[in-house]
Parts: C-alpha cells; structure tokens; sequence
C-alpha cells in the first residue's frame, strides 16, 4: 500500500487543487468588493462556490474577460504533485499537515499575485490546519518535544517577520508576517536547520527577483512586489528535500 501512496495523495490533490482555486478566485479581489465576488477590474459579480469555479473554468472574468485566479490546471496540478511528493517523505497525520498547508498555500500565492494580499483568512487556516494534525501527532506518539519546537519555530519566523515589517512597512505586510507563522511551524518540525534554510532560500529569491526587476528597469527599489510566493518556494524547497519524518 505504502507504494500506491504518492498516486492516491495525486489523486486527492486534484480535488483540493480545484478548491485552492476556488479560494483563490474568491479572493483575488480589494478588500471592499470581497463580499460581493466581484471582479477586481469591471465590478462584475463572479459568485463563489464550486459551481462559479466550473463556470470560470478558463480563468476569467464573464464580463472583461480579465485573469481571475491562477490559469487552469495550474493549481490543480501542482497540489497533486506536491502531495504525491509529500506522501513518499512524510507519515500520517504530519502529511495531512503538509498537504493541508500545500492547498491553503497555493490558494495565498495565487491572491498574493493577483492582488499583493495575504488574506487573514487563509493564513489563519494555514497555521491552524497545520497545526492541529502536528498536535495529534505528538500526543499519539510522545512527540511533545517535536511539538514545542514547531510552535517556538513559528514564533520566532513571525517575529522576525514582525521585526522587518516595524522597520520598513512598505517593504513588508503584515499578510507575510502572519503567513511566516504556518510556514514557521511546517519549518520548525524538520529542526532549527530547516528553518533557518527556508527563510534564508525565501529572502533569496526575493531579492533576486526584485533585483532582477531593478536590473531590466521594470521595477524601481521602491516598487511593491508579493512577497509571499517566495516565502512559500523557500519553504518547500526544504520541505520537499527534507529527510522526511519516519
């Protein structure tokens, strides 16, 4: 059965990755127009829900025909192939810690794309789900220690988030400081090295990114990029490449 794993979590990682898009499609909207589901450019009312996810299969607004939402298939496929990923690493339940936090995170880059946002309701389900199968894990197996580290990990990821968002708040959201406190957690169950090397591999890209914007002069040092997609690829990169938890 442990062979046949990887493609049952591909499997299940369909059905989420539709759901991630769903959240992403009814959140990639100003904070005013979030009630309504409407379109970021033409104000049309796109609804929510599984079925207008069906109608938006393309992506797109039915009004302007403007990007709503990552393109197709893209969330889709990339939530199987990270959880197919995860299931040959990981154990129950802290693979249903990470598979959960894979879709929330997929839903939180492609809003943050859309709108440079991170919605406190998804990073408040990012920490929480991840954090409630990593506490079933240390109470069915004694892993109390494992526990405490991961909480503290997510503490000082979000305080060292905290800290650069006092010092330059344009530079950074308070949407990056609360998501650092899921990825936090995620990175400090595999160790202190684990965390350490995902934030350092988030900051990275960033500044590659922004650099490279400076460098083609599409982007001023001032100019406000999403931080969170890169927040999220440091995260997994160690995640994914991790010895895994047995």
């Amino acid at each position: 059965m442990n062979h046949l794993l990887p493609l049952v979590a591909a499997l299940a990682g369909l059905p989420l990755g539709f759901w991630a898009r769903d959240l992403a499609i009814r959140h990639s909207v100003g904070e005013e127009a979030l009630l309504g589901h409407a379109c970021p450019r033409c104000a049309t009312a796109v609804g929510g829900g599984p079925v207008a996810s069906l109608r938006l299969a393309a992506g797109r607004c039915p009004g302007c025909r403007a990007r709503i939402g990552p393109p197709p298939l893209v969330a889709e496929v990339l939530t199987a192939v990270t959880l197919a990923a995860l299931a040959s690493r990981y154990p129950w339940p802290e693979l249903a810690a990470y598979g959960w936090l894979t879709a929330v995170t997929v839903a939180l880059v492609a809003v943050d794309v859309a709108v440079h946002r991170l919605p406190d309701r998804l990073t408040a389900a990012a920490f929480l789900g991840t954090v409630a199968p990593l506490t079933a894990a240390a109470l069915t197996r004694d892993g109390a220690p494992d526990l405490a580290r991961a909480l503290l990990g997510g503490l000082v990821l979000t305080g060292l988030y905290l800290l650069l968002f006092l010092v330059n708040p344009e530079g950074m959201g308070l949407g990056d400081v609360k998501f650092a406190a899921a990825l936090g957690v995620a990175l400090g169950r595999l160790g202190w090295d684990a965390l350490v090397t995902g934030a350092f591999l988030g900051f990275l890209a960033g500044g590659l990114y922004g650099g490279a914007l400076v460098a083609a002069r599409r982007a001023g040092r001032g100019s406000e990029i999403p931080f969170g997609p890169f927040m999220a690829a440091g995260a997994f990169a160690v995640i994914l490449t991790a010895q895994g938890i047995r």
